[in-house]
């Protein structure tokens, strides 16, 4: 199972919206077959892994990180490919939690006469499979918070530099983040300052869908056009968009998703996350700036946080959090933190809020 689970990961990010998954089959104490998910519309890592095993997939059994398809979706079932395959057992980690697939896959096997285990490494496939469970437990992203800071916690100087504050390390890292999430976030300040990609660079992977959090549209009124203006990026705005705002965002290419405002007039988090879930959206990698970190640290709707931070000093420079405060320590939150690491020069720290269930 661990085999798998590691296939698993080497995958995330490169089969969305489904899961990726890992599958090994083993025969006599010998693995015969071993696979991930193949990238989106390809087969399942079970029919992978049952293709490379060909015959010696009978009497054999099949490690598994997610609760195999029952249902007919982009590809076949893979309960009928287990099944028609002859294994004898299926180990599985993790239930589907979608409520046309929860248990259904267990039931059939069973039924065909196969011995079913769930639960090898549960915590594990939790973890791997986390975007996904999230998703489909909450119907909203699995959200994970990223930024780069200065050692007196500023992610710019005072003009809004802020390239670079942290090595060459940590943006090849920042990189493989962008490459497992299905969508990155930015709002209209970061593409102001930096009229950015949001693409994967810095290592192999697919890349993120944009998403550009836009109150008012305002970003149609720049010239030259922002680069994330274009087909395949998603703005989020609110009802106090212009008529004309409006078409200049259309006639850009880019896809325009109204959503409610909140008290200030801002985009209200819990309805952006709410939208992106319904297209699916399983995963929403926020990179900046302050101010759009901050409203979903106030609104508490993120489930990890990636901090970079140099060991470089910027004074008066813009603050990580703008806009936030807290009358007492004791008030202000608490997060927990999974690891830390240095990577160069720079310490990486990867945190949950707490108290939360996570896997560790």
């Amino acid at each position: 199972m661990a085999e798998a689970l590691r296939l698993a990961r080497s995958g995330t990010g490169s089969t969305y919206p489904n899961p990726c998954v890992g599958a090994v089959v083993v025969r006599d104490g010998v693995v015969v077959g071993a696979a991930r998910s193949a990238i989106t519309g390809g087969p399942h890592a079970e029919v992978r892994a049952l293709n490379e095993a060909g015959d010696a997939a009978r009497g054999a059994r099949i490690y598994i990180t997610l609760e195999p398809c029952s249902h007919h979706g982009r590809t076949p079932p893979c309960t009928d490919a287990l099944i028609s395959a002859g294994v004898a057992e299926v180990i599985f980690g993790v239930r589907d939690p979608a409520p046309h697939a929860s248990g259904r896959a267990l039931a059939l096997l069973q039924a065909a006469g196969v011995v079913v285990r769930e639960g090898a490494l549960r915590r594990r496939a939790e973890q791997v499979h986390a975007h996904y469970l999230h998703h489909e437990r909450t119907q909203r992203p699995f959200v994970s918070l990223k930024a780069a800071i200065s050692l007196d916690g500023r992610i710019a100087t005072m003009s809004g530099d802020s390239r670079w504050i942290t090595g060459e390390a940590s943006r090849r890292r920042g990189h493989r983040l962008r490459a497992r999430h299905h969508a990155i976030a930015v709002g209209l300040g970061t593409l102001l300052a930096d009229n950015p990609r949001l693409t994967v660079r810095h290592c192999a992977g697919v890349d993120p869908m944009p998403v550009l959090f836009d109150s008012r549209l305002r970003a149609t009124s720049i010239a030259p056009r922002p680069t994330l203006l274009a087909p395949g990026t998603l703005v989020l705005h609110t009802g106090a968009a212009t008529t004309a705002d409006r078409r200049r965002l259309a006639a850009s290419g880019a896809q325009a998703l109204e959503v409610a405002s909140d008290p200030s007039g801002r985009i209200d988090v819990a309805a952006a996350l709410a939208a992106l879930g319904r297209l699916p959206i399983r995963s929403l990698l926020v990179e900046g700036g302050g101010s759009l970190l901050a409203s979903f640290v106030s609104a508490g709707l993120w489930q990890r946080w990636h901090l970079f931070q140099a060991p470089r000093l910027l004074g008066e420079g813009l603050p990580l959090l703008p806009g936030l405060h807290w009358p007492t320590v004791a008030q202000a939150p608490h997060l927990r933190v999974i690891r830390r690491r240095l990577l160069g020069d720079d310490l990486v720290t990867v945190l949950a809020p707490a108290p939360a269930a996570f896997v560790p």
